[in-house]
């Protein structure tokens, strides 16, 4: 039998040279043209991937009512499935992400009892903007929950996944609300980390990498140094499950420890062979949020910093 040829995903190929692209522009300017490289740099960092929904994530939000909601910097596309008077339970989904990604949740948590809205960040899936970052995050979830309060619509949980998991601690500690349960699944710990790792990969010095963050802070009036742990989680009194996988290349399950052992109130479940995405597709995830939710499970406290543990891992990537 004669081997068969694969030809490399076309699209996969484009990505990967329009990468190599980028990464010679920003090196050469970087040299050449160092304010150029910060600009460069600077929209990389803010433009988020919008990725088309697939067949499933369609068919789940056309079982929705869908509304918009106008946030600081963008309109979004929003929807509310199960009825209007139940208590809410608001999705927010992670960068490059959509809000149809819950849809293993959706159907559950409406059995569960509660009306469930979910929602894309601005410059994601069905919602306007061409930009977004950590504040545009924070903004979007304050607007959406504002929405909600306005309805005379009760929140009763928040379940965030990754960077959408960073804007419910971010917006927490900006708003004192302490009447929900929310649950963070692979949140990241360090945004001034994160930055490190994308120049890194874009080849932006560190020199640059310093002034793109001025740039960043100084538009959006936020200080990165506002979330990093542990402040970026004290006098946060709402409870909170922090689901993380401890195989997950994108987010570190470290990140996810720090977080619960800093917040006051918080719990964590440690999963196995989900990675970054699956893990809001797994069933037991899915259970726990509602046991969490719902206040019917007492789940466990992480372990101190100093204790041997299941959940001893390397440094956090971001």
């Amino acid at each position: 039998m004669h081997a068969r040829l694969t030809l490399p995903n076309s699209t996969n190929v484009r990505n990967a040279m329009s990468l190599a692209f980028t990464r010679l522009q920003v090196s050469v300017a970087s040299a050449l043209a160092p304010s150029r490289a910060v600009v460069k740099a600077q929209r990389l960092f803010l433009t988020p991937p919008r990725h088309e929904h697939t067949a499933r994530e369609r068919e789940v939000l056309a079982t929705g009512q869908g509304f918009t909601v106008t946030s600081t910097f963008a309109r979004l596309a929003a929807w509310r499935f199960g009825a209007a008077d139940r208590p809410a339970v608001v999705v927010s989904h992670g960068w490059g992400g959509r809000g149809a990604q819950f849809r293993q949740f959706v159907p559950k948590l409406v059995e569960a009892g509660y009306q469930v809205i979910a929602f894309d960040h601005a410059a994601h899936g069905y919602s306007e903007g061409d930009e977004a970052s950590l504040v545009h995050f924070i903004r979007d979830l304050e607007a959406v929950v504002a929405d909600l309060d306005a309805k005379g619509v009760a929140v009763a949980g928040i379940v965030g996944h990754s960077l959408g998991a960073a804007a419910i601690g971010a917006w927490l500690k900006r708003s004192g609300r302490a009447n929900l349960r929310v649950v963070l699944i692979a949140p990241p710990s360090s945004v001034e980390r994160y930055s490190g790792y994308f120049a890194r990969f874009v080849g932006l010095p560190e020199r640059l990498r310093r002034e793109m963050q001025q740039r960043v802070e100084g538009r959006f009036g936020m200080a990165w140094r506002d979330f990093e742990l542990p402040g970026s989680v004290e006098g946060i009194a709402a409870p909170a499950l922090v689901i993380h996988d401890g195989g997950d290349r994108e987010v570190a399950f470290s990140s996810g420890l720090a977080i619960a052992r800093a917040w006051k109130d918080a719990r964590l479940v440690r999963t196995e062979g989900l990675g970054h995405r699956a893990i809001l597709r797994d069933p037991d995830v899915v259970r726990d949020t509602i046991d969490f939710l719902r206040d019917e499970v007492r789940f466990a406290t992480p372990p101190g910093s100093g204790e041997k543990s299941e959940f001893s891992v390397p440094a956090p990537l971001i």
